[in-house]
């Protein structure tokens, strides 16, 4: 299976570095430098998790979840948007 993230090397070690993150998604690339240096470099996993979700983290998670579910139970997009008829 192939992966979109990034594999991370050695100096990014978060206990000897400032990079608290155990990945590098491309959500995080496309932040804006200084966005990306308060929320890697300052705060901690703990602190990153009390932000509230995006717009676009919620509709990648229910897209994802139909996805999965998709796969999983063999249904198709009919069937997701408007339920699987039992029977």
């Amino acid at each position: 299976m192939t992966t979109q993230l990034m594999k991370i090397g050695a100096e990014w070690d978060s206990k000897k570095g400032c990079f608290s993150a155990n990945h590098l998604s491309a959500s995080q690339i496309n932040l804006p430098l200084s966005v990306w240096l308060m929320k890697y470099c300052v705060w901690d996993a703990a602190k990153r998790k009390k932000i509230p979700p995006s717009v676009s983290m919620l509709f990648g998670g229910f897209v994802g979840t139909a996805l999965q579910n998709m796969n999983e139970f063999n249904l198709t997009v009919a069937e997701v948007i408007n339920g699987k008829k039992n029977g």
